[in-house]
C-alpha cells in the first residue's frame, strides 16, 4: 500500500513529477538503510545505557528515572526529518526535492531555514525566547491544574480511555487551540513575530522550523490550556510527533491538496501555501492543521488552491545564515506595534535596521 500522501496525489490527479536522477529504488534503499542504522543505534542505546542515571554537578545530584523514555523520543524525532525528505523525494523527484536544494542549490531564504533549524535543535532559540519573553514561558499550567484539583476537587485530567482513542482526541484538542493561536498570530499586535515564519520566499521541508524565538501565543493559547486540562505527557509526545511530521510535509515541495484528506482531516501542502501567499489583497485563511476548524469558523477559502502561488511578505528581510538581525528587528516591531508605531510593510524598518 502506498503512503497516504502518495496515494492522495495519485487519486486526485495532481501533477507530481516522477523521480529523476536517483531512481525510486535508490531512494527507498537509502531511507531503509538510514532507518536500520537509527534503529540499531536506538537498540544499542537502551541496552547499554541504564534506565536511571544520577549526575553530581557542583555538589548537587541530578537524578532521572526516564532515560529510556528520552531515548525513545530522540529516536522518533530523528526519524521524522529524514522520513519527510524521503517522502517528498519520492513524490517530486530528486531534481525538485528539498534534499537536493539543501545540498547543492541553497537560496538565502533556505539558508535562514537551515540556521534557525540548527539553532532550534541546539535549544539556542529556546534560551533566547525565554529571555525575550520576560519570564512568561515560566508560567506553569501543571501548577494551575493541581491548584484547581486541590481547591475545588475537580480533576481535569484525561478521561479513562485507551491510548488508541486518547491520541485522536488530544490531536483534535491540540489542533483547536493551535487554530486560535495561529489566528491570533495574524492579528496586528502579534503579526511581527509570526511574520518571521512567513518571510520564507520558498518552501522546503525545513521551512517548518523557521519560527521566531518569542512565542507568547503558543504558551498562553496552546501549552497552558493543555497543561491545565491535564493532557498526559505519554500521549502528547505522540501528538507532538504527528504535528512536527505534518509541519515538515505541508512545507515541502509536494504539490498536492491531498484530496478529501486535505479538505477535512489534515492540512495539505497546497492549502498551507495558500496560507503563506504574498498577495494580501484578500486576507489569508487556512489557519488550522485540521481543516475542520477553518470550515467551522469561516476561514476556509478554497478546495483547490494554486500550488504555484508566490509566497512571502512585503517587509524586507536580509535572509542568509546570520539570523539575529531579522529576529531582533521583528522583536522591536512587535513592541512598536503595541505602542502605536509602524510595525509592518516595506518602509517600516527603524533607522537602526535600515540598510545603508
Amino acid at each position: 500500500m502506498k503512503p497516504a500522501v502518495l496515494q492522495a496525489a495519485a487519486e486526485i490527479g495532481v501533477d507530481a513529477p516522477a523521480p529523476q536522477g536517483l531512481g525510486r529504488v535508490a531512494l527507498i534503499a537509502g531511507f531503509l538503510a538510514y532507518a536500520a542504522a537509527a534503529g540499531a543505534a536506538w537498540w544499542l542505546s537502551v541496552r547499554l545505557i541504564p534506565a536511571e542515571l544520577s549526575l553530581t554537578i557542583l555538589g548537587k545530584t541530578l537524578h532521572t528515572a526516564s532515560v529510556h523514555d528520552h531515548l525513545n523520543n530522540i529516536f522518533l524525532v530523528f526519524l521524522l526529518l529524514p522520513t519527510a525528505l524521503w517522502i517528498e523525494c519520492v513524490v517530486v523527484g530528486w531534481q525538485a526535492s528539498s534534499l537536493r536544494q539543501l545540498l547543492f542549490a541553497r537560496t538565502r531564504s533556505l539558508n535562514t531555514d537551515i540556521a534557525v533549524f540548527i539553532l532550534g535543535q541546539g535549544h539556542v532559540t529556546d534560551i533566547i525566547g525565554r529571555i525575550l519573553m520576560l519570564g512568561a514561558s515560566m508560567i506553569s499550567g501543571a501548577w494551575i491544574h493541581d491548584a484547581i484539583a486541590t481547591h475545588t476537587g475537580v480533576n481535569l485530567g484525561p478521561p479513562p480511555l485507551p491510548f488508541a482513542l486518547q491520541l485522536p482526541l488530544y490531536f483534535a484538542v491540540y489542533s483547536f487551540f493551535d487554530y486560535w493561536t495561529h489566528r491570533t498570530d495574524h492579528t496586528k499586535f502579534m503579526w511581527p513575530l509570526h511574520r518571521y515564519h512567513h518571510s520564507a520566499e520558498d518552501f522546503g521541508v525545513v521551512t517548518s522550523g523557521r519560527q521566531h524565538p518569542v512565542t507568547f501565543t503558543a504558551i498562553f493559547l496552546v501549552n497552558l490550556p493543555l497543561a491545565v486540562l491535564g493532557a498526559p505527557a505519554s500521549v502528547m509526545i505522540y501528538v507532538n510527533v504527528l504535528v512536527v511530521a505534518l509541519g515538515f510535509l505541508i512545507h515541502s515541495k509536494i504539490e498536492s491538496d491531498w484530496g478529501w484528506v486535505g479538505r477535512w482531516l489534515v492540512q495539505s501542502p497546497n492549502h498551507h501555501r495558500a496560507h503563506h501567499k504574498l498577495d494580501m489583497t484578500r486576507p489569508t485563511g487556512h489557519f488550522g492543521i485540521a481543516p475542520i476548524w477553518d470550515r467551522l469558523f469561516g476561514t476556509w477559502y478554497e478546495d483547490k488552491p494554486d500550488p504555484k502561488l508566490a509566497i512571502g511578505v512585503d517587509t524586507p528581510y536580509s535572509h542568509g545564515f546570520f539570523v539575529p538581525r531579522d529576529m531582533l528587528r521583528d522583536y522591536v516591531h512587535f513592541w512598536m506595534g503595541w505602542f502605536g508605531g509602524q510595525s509592518d510593510g516595506p518602509d517600516s524598518d527603524p533607522k537602526l535596521f535600515r540598510k545603508r
